[in-house]
């Protein structure tokens, strides 16, 4: 009876150890999960939506990258405190991941007139301007991305994720061995570097055009450098 009651012992203190083990991992979590959110609230905003910051060098492009978890159309028509407006806010559809490790990534933005959200995209339209500016830069939480700027160009107001089937390694190949004609096409500006559609990653800024709703603003830009962020 004794040996019965000194393994009925041993069986009831695994049991609490194990129970508190466990309760103490989900309370670690939860912490860790809560300094996460905060950390990325103060570094970006307060909408959960909001996972990144983009700036455009020589632009007036500086803002919060989000995307809706279940509606790729909400940010066209709504800002970042979720209030309704022509203006939107720069987002993601759920093509993409948050990671910026997907072979491309394109964000958009309203080219406004007042060059607000992309509205200043089309200063790569000058020669001169396209020439001096060279650099996209992503902020994650964890990690800065860099981008050398490739081309900059108009285009019909094509969905390109969809009518360049970008989701696959052979639909960026050939969007990247055609975007020069493209380029030369439409009118823009080429910069010659070496891009693998099999290897590099690739991101697309893309806005409508000002001036015409038939088009679109495109730039297409070659990830860099990935570094882990030190300033957070």
């Amino acid at each position: 009876m004794k040996r019965l009651f000194k393994w009925l012992g041993v069986v009831v203190l695994f049991a609490l150890f194990s129970y508190g083990f466990y309760y103490l991992s989900r309370f670690e979590e939860d912490v860790g999960e809560r300094a996460y959110h905060d950390k990325k609230t103060e570094l970006f905003h307060q909408n959960p939506d909001v996972y990144a910051w983009l700036r455009v060098e020589g632009t007036k492009i500086d803002y919060p990258i989000a995307q809706h978890p279940t509606e790729d159309s909400y940010y066209l028509s709504h800002d970042l405190d979720r209030n309704e407006t022509y203006y939107g806010a720069i987002f993601t559809e759920l093509v993409n991941t948050k990671t910026f490790n997907d072979s491309v990534t394109i964000i958009y933005g309203h080219a406004m007139v007042d060059d607000s959200m992309f509205g200043s995209l089309d200063y790569f339209a000058d020669r001169q301007f396209f020439k001096d500016h060279t650099l996209i830069r992503i902020d994650t939480i964890d990690h800065r991305y860099e981008y050398d700027i490739v081309a900059a160009h108009p285009y019909i107001d094509d969905h390109l994720f969809q009518s360049f089937q970008l989701g696959t390694r052979s639909g960026l190949t050939h969007y990247l061995d055609t975007l020069k004609e493209r380029v030369e096409t439409y009118g823009g500006a080429y910069r010659q570097l070496a891009i693998d559609g099999e290897h590099d990653r690739v991101l697309i800024l893309s806005t409508c055009d000002a001036t015409s709703d038939r088009h679109r603003y495109v730039v297409t830009a070659k990830l860099r450098t990935v570094t882990e962020r030190t300033d957070v």
